[in-house]
């Protein structure tokens, strides 16, 4: 959680540098808070320390980085705001002035304004906080307030005739102000402020009080906004004569104005996609979930749009490339949006789309015009490169779901195979009652899958790898099947699911510890063992310090880590090459042997093979399309793949081999190992001791 906090704040300060060097110049504080119940503060600009008078570090050592303790001697004050807060937070933000202690003990006025945004940290949704000291101008009305009468600041007469304004006399302050004893109340005036002055002249005449704001210039030129407020004080004849007050408010209304800017800023921030520079996801779900809401049952769709092999494009043309792509994509949808209708980009390549309902024939064609100007891409045409797209498509029959399950839904009918014809630039699926049902059978294993493994469902499976010199079992490869009460659930049914609600971390735990286990008994037993693969899920390389709780096992149970061998999926390669690379040379480093997973089954990149020093590479089934081992290309690409593995010193595993003529030209092409149901499909662990040790080990 604090590494989610580190790269939080990280993220907050690279997006907001310019915005922050902008607030330090106006002397504004910016900070970021969490709407918990300390209001924790998890970043600050530079001057948001220098108002309050703390340095940053001393500020977290003393308070620990929560307002509250801060205002631990003003608990009145705390209580105030604390209020204002919690009142505020159905309404998305506020605006607030109040009493703050400066480190020297002097007591400011500050002004708060907040907006609570959607994004979250540690569970609770963050604020964004723009702080102003006004003691001064806050004094300044307390002290007008008192001494109103006594001391009233600028003061003028003017006799107010039928056609204007005659000056008759004004205080010391006036005249330093402005100059001269004889201003003339509207000889300046031009545009507003003439209208301002002929819209109060009437009342004036009549002998109202009045309050209105006027543009005047100094005696120096410059020009300065007054808050006039005057009364009839007599009569000459007809004409009344009115003592006018002025305030000077250019401070006010440029701090306003200052104010005006930070907000549009903070709702930029909020509601606008920094790529696209279009919607973001709070935006979308503000409009487009109020659209659904107040709509008819059957009037929108959510459509989920996903560039396909996006990740290609990055690799290939560039970052910079990469976010050209997705803004244009983005100004093509928008381009073809109706009224009512919203589009907005939600994850890397992920696209929502509110469209008006239709028949499955003409949202499919409607999506691939979207498809067909999309590109329409310059840089693309020249290279002859397509942009394809994946569509899932809910109805939306019920406008009161959530629209982050309808979103679901929608995603969920993406990644389903089939859909519309091979050759549309946008394949298109579409939500069915399987797919509901499919939803609730997930949702029924996520609600078991934790008291599951503590009953100890989940056990492993060992397919064994056969040694093609030795004729004999060389390794095996650990497998999970979940063996619940009403059956065996199939992996391909709880695998996806577990790695998209990070559950897969304490499963591949559970799965080590087994093996460990396991090892360590035919250890204490006296027998050879033989090196036994695991899989590493993806979901655990987001954990720089994923390693430690691996090593932590294996320690507990004394297995000597080259018995053990971590496999990673090819397709973690394209994900993120460079950071695969550093997490291979951590997991040799500690001893442990290391594979790639399904090699050929995605976008190898031969090229990063230099880079990954692995022990093992597993050629994916795909290779092994000819049952006959009769494909002289195929053939050729085989025998290529594993004479490059022996020259950069790995060893080569065959996966999906089911036939003795495969195995056969595996032998001839010097694979070391193979791995499939021509030898034997996953099985208990008993029935791999009386295969790899002729009987079964007690433990």
């Amino acid at each position: 959680m604090e590494n989610q906090r580190k790269i939080f704040v990280e993220n907050s300060v690279s997006q907001s540098n310019e915005y922050n060097m902008l607030m330090n110049l106006s002397r504004l504080s910016v900070s970021k808070h969490l709407v918990d119940e300390h209001f924790t503060l998890v970043w600050a600009n530079a001057y948001y320390y220098e108002l309050i008078g703390y340095p940053k570090e001393e500020y977290e050592r003393l308070f620990e980085n929560r307002p509250d303790k801060f205002y631990q001697n003003d608990p009145e004050n705390w209580n105030i705001l604390a209020a204002k807060v919690r009142d505020a937070i159905p309404k998305g933000g506020y605006q607030f002035i109040g009493r703050m202690r400066h480190k020297s003990g002097r007591m400011m006025w500050v002004r708060l304004s907040s907006i609570f945004t959607e994004e979250m940290l540690d569970g609770h949704r963050v604020s964004y906080t723009v702080m102003a000291d006004v003691s001064e101008l806050q004094q300044t009305l307390l002290e007008q307030s008192i001494t109103y009468n006594n001391i009233p600041g600028f003061i003028a007469k003017f006799r107010v005739v039928e056609n204007g304004f005659e000056f008759v006399e004004a205080n010391e302050k006036f005249t330093q102000l402005f100059g001269r004893s004889d201003y003339l109340l509207d000889k300046q005036a031009q545009g507003k402020n003439r209208a301002v002055l002929a819209e109060n002249h009437a009342a004036m005449r009549r002998g109202e009080p009045v309050n209105f704001v006027t543009q005047a210039r100094d005696r120096e030129g410059n020009n300065a906004w007054l808050q006039v407020s005057g009364e009839c004080m007599d009569w000459e004849g007809d004409n009344p004569v009115y003592l006018c007050v002025y305030i000077d408010i250019s401070e006010l209304l440029e701090q306003r104005e200052l104010q005006k800017q930070t907000n549009q800023r903070l709702e930029q921030l909020a509601f606008v996609d920094p790529v696209t520079s279009g919607r973001n996801r709070t935006s979308f779900e503000i409009d487009a979930g109020g659209a659904v809401r107040a709509a008819l049952p059957g009037t929108y769709v959510l459509v989920w749009l996903d560039i396909q092999k996006f990740k290609v494009i990055n690799d290939f043309f560039g970052v910079e490339m990469g976010d050209r792509v997705l803004r244009h994509c983005y100004e093509t949808v928008e381009a073809h949006l109706e009224n009512g209708e919203y589009v907005a980009r939600l994850a890397a390549d992920g696209f929502n789309l509110l469209l008006r309902t239709a028949g499955e024939k003409e949202l499919e064609a409607r999506l691939n015009r979207i498809a067909e100007d999309a590109n329409n891409f310059e840089p693309f045409r020249e290279r002859n490169y397509l942009l394809s797209f994946s569509a899932g498509i809910y109805p939306i029959d019920d406008p009161v779901l959530p629209l982050v399950k309808i979103q679901d839904r929608a995603n969920i009918a993406r990644k389903k195979s089939g859909g519309s014809e091979e050759h549309c630039l946008c394949t298109c699926l579409f939500y069915s009652e399987q797919d509901r049902l499919r939803s609730l059978r997930e949702k029924e294993m996520e609600n078991r899958m934790h008291d599951a493994l503590g009953r100890d469902e989940f056990v492993v499976y060992l397919q064994p790898k056969q040694s093609l010199k030795k004729a004999a079992i060389g390794g095996a490869e650990a497998l999970v099947r979940w063996r619940a009460p009403e059956g065996l659930i199939p992996p391909n049914d709880f695998i996806p699911l577990f790695e998209q609600n990070g559950f897969i971390v304490d499963l591949d735990l559970h799965v080590f510890e087994k093996v460990c286990a396991m090892l360590r008994k035919w250890l204490d037993n006296g027998l050879t063992p033989v090196p036994i693969s695991v899989n590493m899920s993806r979901v655990h390389l987001a954990d720089p310090q994923f390693l430690e709780r691996y090593e932590t096992i294996r320690r507990a149970y004394d297995v000597p880590p080259e018995l053990l061998e971590i496999e990673l999926t090819e397709s973690l390669v394209f994900e993120n090459p460079h950071l695969l690379v550093q997490f291979i040379e951590r997991i040799r480093a500690h001893g442990y042997h290391c594979s790639i997973d399904d090699f050929g089954s995605g976008y190898s990149s031969l090229n990063l093979l230099k880079d990954m020093n692995v022990n093992v590479l597993k050629l994916d089934r795909v290779f092994f399309a000819s049952r006959e081992a009769d494909n002289a290309r195929e053939r050729t690409v085989i025998v290529s793949v594993i004479d490059l593995a022996k020259k950069l010193s790995m060893g080569t595993v065959a996966e999906g081999v089911e036939t003795t003529r495969q195995v056969e030209f595996l032998q001839q092409a010097d694979c070391d190992m193979v791995q499939g149901y021509v030898f034997s499909r996953p099985v208990p662990l008993a029935e791999f001791e009386q295969m790899a040790f002729g009987r079964e080990i007690a433990a």
